[in-house]
């Protein structure tokens, strides 16, 4: 199904039960399309819902990317369609759809960070997921003043999470961090990417700890380095230039250079050792203690 509309019954439309990925495409070719699919997968073995098959996913995705298109595709999968009530069906049916349009117009004015007046929360069983719900998001982005194309998001407990948008790397004189997935922060493909290029440290923030930071930036799939000139009313040393050379600019986006591997191996624990995302996701499970709140499945699923 690669349509817009979902029928009203559709889980993801009644409940948000599900998942989505923003996919950055170059001459038709989607790049870290595995960082992409391994999140997708993860999530949904954390969600409880089955996979598709590989041929099944990636031929949604061939049925809305023409050759040599440069876009963003949107890929949502729901648990499909059920009877009223929170309770899924026994066996869910899942629902995949793929959209595809031009690139975002890029902000015109450098960014300039400050607090939103919503906390960004969320359930820890849901912690990095891109699930369907982005209320939150939403709200934050309504909140911004005229001009404005990003703030600053903080948990309930006044720690700094991300951007609307996009996950924020800062530079202190010791080096890279980014702050850890708390709340409803979402583990990004780029974000991953990043730690594992800058040898990034995954750092608590108040944001009085801003004051330290000598450069910044926010990444997305979109794009994967968006610099920040002012970080809570502070002028940031003048940035014309990524912090290395790997990136490569594709329509004004900055992105990752892209990596020949298999979008869909056999199991996720493949899909997991073979990736930026699914390697930054293990470490930080493991190091914060948190692999008991994945669900059952998804345990079974790595460890096979």
């Amino acid at each position: 199904m690669n349509r817009d509309e979902l029928p009203l019954t559709d889980r993801g439309c009644a409940f948000g039960d599900g998942l989505f990925e923003t996919l950055f495409v170059h001459e038709g070719r989607v790049i870290r399309l595995a960082d992409h699919l391994a999140r997708l997968r993860f999530g949904l073995a954390r969600l409880g819902l089955p996979e598709p098959s590989g041929e099944r996913l990636l031929a949604v995705l061939d049925e809305v990317i023409e050759a040599k298109a440069t876009g963003v595709c949107k890929l949502m999968v729901t648990a499909g369609t059920g009877p009223r009530g929170y309770r899924r069906p026994e066996r869910p049916e899942l629902t995949l759809t793929a959209t595809f349009g031009p690139l975002p117009p890029l902000p015109a004015a450098p960014l300039a960070l400050d607090p939103v007046p919503v906390a960004l929360e969320g359930a820890n069983a849901l912690r990095g997921l891109k699930h369907l719900n982005r209320l939150v998001q939403v709200l934050a982005q309504q909140s911004l003043p005229r001009g404005r194309v990003e703030g600053l998001m903080l948990d309930p407990a006044g720690r700094v999470v991300s951007g609307t948008m996009g996950n924020l790397f800062w530079r202190e004189r010791d080096g890279w961090h980014t702050p850890p997935l708390v709340g409803g922060a979402i583990a990004g493909t780029r974000r991953a990417w990043w730690i594992e290029t800058l040898g990034a440290r995954i750092t608590p923030c108040a944001p009085g700890r801003l004051a330290l930071a000598e450069t910044a930036f926010l990444c997305n799939a979109v794009s994967a380095w968006r610099p920040v000139a002012t970080l809570l009313g502070r002028a940031l040393a003048d940035t014309d230039d990524p912090p290395v050379d790997r990136l490569e600019r594709v329509e004004g986006c900055w992105q990752p250079p892209g990596v020949r591997t298999n979008p869909w191996p056999a199991t996720l624990s493949e899909a997991m050792a073979d990736t930026s995302w699914g390697r930054g996701a293990l470490r930080e499970l493991a190091a914060e203690g948190e692999a008991a709140l994945a669900h059952p499945s998804s345990r079974e699923s790595i460890e096979n």
